[in-house]
């Protein structure tokens, strides 16, 4: 559970990328090396520590306040305010769910050995994207919603939904972490810009795609393998609704919404950003110039366009 510093040139360079205005909130807790990735985990022990406090105690949320919560690592405490988590929300969850807050005794050892997978995974993320920076990964307990997430402060995972040894962790990592890469590639005020009131249905798919995309590229896999296959046997039908809707800010049934369309898996509009920007890297003759563009993309139009994707659609 070390964590290495990043100082010197390193820190200058990151905090450059980022931007000024509000840079100063971005963990400088950051190495290039993959193989001193931090990954970090102090959180789970904590709770299981506090819920042996739990059993039989009278005020559960307060106990879940003052030793868990407030004693959270940075990543917890930027989870607590980005997915807004509190001790009410984390007492219910466990009273629904007691058999999976039981189990995290043994989560440690797994978190252990995800390490060394997760390290050897973002080292052939580097071979990809050679500027990658490597922030701490938060293993957090929170209220049995299965989140992982970029941050300012790193990548944060969720890991009450997990059965051991956990599935698919290493793919979520990378995804996360390349959404990081797309935070110091854009900057963080036009990062956050991005998901202000201009933001569009295709912008947010072609991110999410983006880290599918290296997802895929390192593991064999993206988050959302579940829906690949439909994507494909669906693929024309889609897209062309997909064109109607892309330019809106309503993210409807193409990401995190269950689609109203029960046949349907959720999140296709990951795959489909997946797609488009596979289409993008695959038409570039330059992949490294391609890879850089993938992360700092800001005209989405222009990108799908570049990408030549929806050429295969044409009549």
């Amino acid at each position: 559970m070390r964590q290495y510093l990043c100082t010197g040139i390193l820190a200058f360079l990151v905090l450059a990328a980022i931007g000024t205005g509000r840079a100063q909130e971005m963990t400088t807790n950051i190495t290039t090396d993959p193989a001193k990735a931090p990954f970090v985990y102090d959180d789970v022990v904590n709770f299981i520590r506090v819920a042996k406090l739990l059993h039989g105690a009278a005020d559960t949320v307060a106990i879940l306040q003052t030793e868990y919560l407030d004693k959270g690592t940075p990543g917890l405490k930027r989870f607590i305010e980005k997915h807004d988590l509190t001790a009410e929300r984390m007492q219910r969850a466990m009273r629904r769910h007691p058999e999976a807050y039981a189990a995290l005794e043994g989560h440690p050892a797994a978190i252990e050995q995800l390490a060394v997978e997760g390290r050897a995974a973002y080292a052939r993320l580097k071979e990809y994207i050679p500027e990658a920076v490597f922030p701490p990964t938060y293993f957090l307990v929170g209220a049995y919603r299965g989140i992982g997430s970029a941050s300012i402060k790193g990548v944060l995972i969720t890991v009450e939904k997990w059965t051991l040894p956990p599935r698919g962790e290493t793919t979520r990592l990378v995804h996360e972490l390349t959404r990081f890469q797309q935070m110091v590639a854009l900057g963080l005020e036009k990062y956050r810009a991005l998901a202000g009131p201009e933001n569009t249905l295709l912008g947010t798919c072609i991110r999410e795609g983006a880290a599918e995309f290296f997802a895929d590229l390192v593991t064999g896999h993206i988050t959302k393998d579940d829906a690949i296959g439909f994507v494909r046997d669906n693929e024309d039908r889609l897209w062309r609704r997909f064109v109607t809707e892309m330019h809106g800010s309503e993210t409807g049934d193409w990401i995190w919404e269950t689609p109203k369309d029960t046949l349907q898996p959720p999140h296709v509009g990951y795959v489909l950003g997946c797609f488009i920007v596979r289409s993008y890297y695959e038409n570039a003759e330059d992949k490294a110039k391609a890879v850089r563009e993938i992360l700092g993309v800001t005209d989405y139009d222009a990108f799908l366009k570049e990408s030549r994707y929806a050429m295969r659609f044409e009549r």
